[in-house]
């Protein structure tokens, strides 16, 4: 019993974590402030403007793990800016290396005419180029051997992150000036307001110098970043939560010098422990105390879970009493949740006639998500996987985490006329809670699905903490070293 038990646990650790998309988040918005020469003042002029590269080590806490490189050039009616990351990170005592590219084509105001993102795994290669038409964003998308193409809707033509400091430094830097930006993040296809301040000037140790700098801080999402930035507009050093510190370097040594030759391990970085174990396998009621967070700027007392104070109680739904529907579900009141989306391709040929293969005759509703549900589980390899999940990527190449399993689940389901949507929070597994996404269903009420761990419905130990897709999944980040949690009761 106990070799089976560990050997469930090395499959377990490995997709209980969303952190590369909080990870893949910071990365893209991490470039806030690009290098620039004379920015600061505020008779900045476009003449001004040289071409330059700023080298910055990425590191988290004492170890470092990668390095970026920034620059800007003059184009014909406006800039191309370049950032590019790369980051080695160790997942299960194996090493994993990230390389994410972002290229923005930008007007004089630096305005977002279009942009080329990259991003580059073990396993996966994912490509997007958007252009910005009149009030619409036009993409393309390239992953697993095929091309998609849609298109957004804009509310304001946003900009990319990476133009954002040549953007508020010619506007002038002084103490207590804020600024106030849309950002479009080509990692989750969403935009999200930015809201900047200089908080003051502060001196920053950099080798054998001083250097004064102005303090920003930066928010988005309820995430909070600082930047330093000196008198001729360099970034001397930036904060992110999860405790990734980015410090200006020389080109040589960002590429070659402090490098860790062991990093921590980003499951068990991120993993809460808690005051009891959870013994019992496959729980129907759980009971915690959540502590150090905003509750309040979450929405968990909805569904099977009810908030008291700072008290949660989750229970696991009863299948009895139910009464499923035939498929399709008619009803317009759940639209949303049939509908695909960038990554949820439900109405793609592939991912229909799978669907179909996989269900053959079947119409009732629950039975459909049991064998949808097993064939995931059957089908997907469970490997630690740093991409951005998509739901035909993961037909194509069967191999992925949690969020690969949940992302196709609700794509399977949708593709049937089964309601569905993605969820994501933390999940229970000897002693500790890790991060995990999952999915629901409505088969005549709303019914958690766990198809990475095979569960219908999903154990209490599932903390749902946000619905939806990356954009959403992102706000989990300010839970990641914060959070803590007390186990009341369980039965």
């Amino acid at each position: 019993m106990e070799e089976k038990r560990n050997g469930f646990f090395r499959v377990m650790r490995p997709i209980v974590i969303v952190f590369w998309v909080m990870m893949m988040g910071i990365l893209i918005q991490r470039t806030y402030f690009i290098p620039g020469d004379d920015y600061t003042r505020t008779s900045y002029a476009e003449s001004q403007l040289r071409p330059k590269e700023e080298w910055m080590g990425i590191y988290w806490g004492k170890d470092k793990v990668g390095y970026t490189v920034s620059e800007i050039k003059k184009e014909f009616k406006g800039y191309k800016i370049f950032d590019q990351a790369i980051m080695d990170l160790t997942v299960m005592g194996t090493q994993q290396r990230i390389d994410t590219q972002v290229t923005s084509h930008v007007d004089n105001a630096f305005t977002l005419k279009s942009f080329e993102f990259r991003l580059f795994s073990n396993l996966f290669t994912f490509k997007a180029n958007g252009e910005v038409r009149g009030n619409e964003l036009h993409l393309e998308l390239l992953s697993g051997g095929s091309v998609s193409k849609n298109v957004i809707p804009l509310k304001e033509v946003p900009c990319l992150s990476n133009s954002l400091k040549p953007l508020i430094l010619s506007k002038g830097l002084a103490v207590g000036k804020r600024f106030n930006h849309t950002v479009f993040d080509p990692s989750t296809m969403s935009s999200t307001p930015i809201d900047m301040v200089v908080e003051g000037k502060e001196k920053i140790s950099l080798e054998d110098k001083v250097i004064e700098c102005y303090r920003i801080k930066s928010t988005f999402k309820g995430i909070t970043l600082r930047s330093w930035i000196d008198e001729e507009g360099n970034t001397i050093k930036e904060e992110s939560p999860l405790g990734l510190i980015l410090v200006k370097e020389s080109k040589a040594d960002a590429i070659t010098e402090n490098w860790s030759e062991k990093t921590k391990d980003i499951i068990a970085a991120s993993a809460i422990s808690v005051n009891r174990p959870i013994t019992l396998s496959n729980p129907s009621y759980l009971k915690v105390k959540l502590k150090n967070v905003n509750l309040g700027e979450f929405d968990l007392s909805q569904g099977r879970q009810r908030l008291k104070g700072d008290v949660l109680e989750i229970f696991k739904e009863k299948m009895s009493g139910l009464n499923p529907y035939h498929i399709p579900y008619l009803k317009s009141d759940k639209a949303k949740y049939l509908n695909p989306s960038v990554f949820i391709q439900s109405e793609d040929k592939l991912i229909v006639e799978k669907a179909r293969e996989i269900i053959k005759n079947e119409v009732d509703a629950l039975e459909v998500v049991n064998l949808i549900n097993e064939w995931v589980y059957q089908t997907i390899e469970k490997k630690p996987t740093f991409s951005i999940p998509s739901a035909v990527d993961i037909l194509k190449m069967k191999v992925g985490d949690c969020n690969e399993h949940a992302t196709l689940f609700v794509a399977l389901c949708r593709a049937v006329g089964i309601p569905s949507k993605l969820c994501a929070g933390l999940v229970y597994n000897q002693g500790s809670f890790y991060y995990h996404a999952w999915s629901d269903v409505f088969v005549g009420r709303w019914i958690s699905v766990d198809p990475t761990m095979n569960q219908l419905p999903a154990d209490a130990t599932h903390i749902r903490f946000v619905e939806g897709g990356l954009d959403k999944q992102l706000e989990i980040i300010r839970l990641i070293g914060i959070l803590q949690l007390e186990v009341l009761n369980y039965t």
